[in-house]
């Protein structure tokens, strides 16, 4: 037993957050927002630890200029008594001095500074360093003569605490604008969505045939207006179709109907004829009524097939394996009384999502057209793949060169075959139906007569012939 395929869905569900393009553009700007607070915060940082840097740089450098004044013009017994009065002072910055004295060869000779650290006097070397006692300074070392050293810093702890507010500062104010960029994206995502999601239930409503609701007229913006805009042109197509169909029917059957009393009027008037009167005018003209009923009923039927293009109302699951099937047993005893070979490759378990009577004429004109031009002895070759792909090959006279491109086409006609009339309308037809389905009909080449195939449109290739 076949198992039927799972039915395809025909609404278009609303997407995940996810997924969706306006949930994907507000991370966007919150991610934009906070790379830029980021580089923001990092050239903040740098500059000010760089303004903290070149403060205690020239405050350190201001006091050692003074030192050496000092040192130069009173000598090094002023020069200790001035150090240990500095040593007790702090900057209106909150910057204690840290002063050390010293002899190249260790010996200390004052300051409150208990160890000489790793920094160079002969080299005037500075940087930020951590005292024995554990107190993180800056600091700078000189040579004030061949036989002694000075080394001055300052403390820098209320530097670090000012950083760390203005980092806590920073980040409540970063917090701040990604929460508002935040609340001000997801309450334009709210209308936009509320829009696209109108439009989108316009598209929905017209592809199951039902009224399209129109929006409220009032809009804010350009969106509002191109969702009210939008909704209505969609509802207006809608309603033109519908309008199409309905007088396509109309116009058929008011022409069927005064065709069909204009035939039965015939037939009285063959009943009525007097005995030797051979009716065969009056049979042409039945048969030519037929002929117009005919032509009349495949010119609605393409133009009913071509206007629901894309729309999914009275499609269902259909085993087109069978369906060929049952059309190969149909057509068997016409093939065998026209002495034409019909043969059948039909893979199992092939569905589609269609009308079963489209696709029953679909396949039916096919092997109509090749069973009319096939000559006696001939072979006609019908094949259902997975795809689904249809095939229907023949070995007859093919199609003309200069007829190929336009086979498709209303009203265009291959070989005169004496007996079968045509009004080139049975190709046409089936491309209507193969596009209704989702399907291309193309004529590939062939060794010998004329080779049609029906498949998805993504699975053609550039190089075949596709209607």
């Amino acid at each position: 037993m076949q198992e039927p395929l799972p039915k395809l869905e025909t609404t278009i569900d609303r997407p995940e957050s996810g997924r969706s393009i306006f949930t994907r553009l507000v991370r966007g700007a919150i991610g934009l927002a906070l790379v830029s607070l980021l580089v923001l915060f990092g050239v903040t940082m740098w500059e000010s630890w760089n303004a903290t840097q070149r403060s205690l740089s020239a405050t350190v450098d201001t006091d050692i200029a003074g030192l050496v004044d000092i040192y130069a013009s009173s000598g090094e017994e002023e020069l200790l008594a001035r150090l240990e009065d500095r040593s007790t002072l702090v900057s209106l910055e909150g910057r204690q001095a840290r002063y050390m004295l010293v002899r190249p060869d260790g010996t200390i000779l004052g300051g409150n500074i208990k160890q000489w650290p790793t920094l160079g006097a002969g080299l005037s070397e500075q940087g930020f360093l951590t005292l024995v006692d554990g107190t993180k300074v800056f600091a700078r070392a000189t040579r004030l003569s061949p036989d002694l050293d000075l080394l001055v810093a300052r403390t820098y702890e209320r530097d670090s605490t000012a950083l760390l507010r203005l980092v806590a500062v920073f980040l409540g104010t970063a917090a701040v604008i990604v929460l508002a960029v935040w609340l001000i994206g997801r309450n334009a995502v709210a209308k936009l969505r509320q829009r696209i999601i109108a439009i989108s239930s316009a598209f929905r409503a017209a592809e199951h045939g039902r009224d399209v609701d129109l929006p409220d007229s009032q809009f804010d913006d350009e969106v509002g207006e191109l969702a009210y805009l939008s909704t209505r042109a969609i509802g207006r197509s809608a309603g033109l179709a519908r309008t199409h169909r309905h007088m396509s029917d109309h116009i058929a059957h008011e022409i069927r109907t005064p065709l069909t009393h204009l035939d039965n009027r015939l037939v009285n008037a063959m009943r009525s004829l007097p005995e030797g009167v051979d009716p065969a005018m009056i049979e042409q003209g039945r048969q030519d009524i037929k002929s117009v009923v005919t032509m009349l009923d495949s010119l609605l039927d393409i133009a009913a097939s071509e206007s629901r293009v894309g729309d999914l109302v009275g499609l269902e699951d259909v085993d087109l394996s069978a369906l060929a099937s049952n059309l190969v047993e149909l057509y068997d005893g016409s093939a065998e009384e026209a002495g034409i070979s019909l043969r059948s490759f039909i893979e199992p378990k092939v569905h589609i999502l269609g009308e079963p009577m489209q696709l029953t004429r679909l396949i039916s004109n096919l092997l109509d057209n090749a069973l009319k031009y096939v000559p006696r002895g001939g072979q006609v070759t019908l094949s259902i793949a997975d795809g689904p792909v249809i095939e229907v090959r023949d070995d007859g006279p093919g199609i003309d060169e200069a007829l190929r491109p336009l086979v498709f086409e209303r009203f265009r006609t291959g070989h005169h075959v004496q007996g079968k009339n045509s009004h080139g309308l049975g190709l046409a037809l089936a491309r209507a139906i193969a596009m209704r389905h989702g399907m291309g009909i193309g004529l590939v080449a062939s060794q010998k007569g004329a080779h049609f195939v029906i498949k998805p449109h993504a699975m053609w290739t550039s190089g075949e012939v596709k209607a």
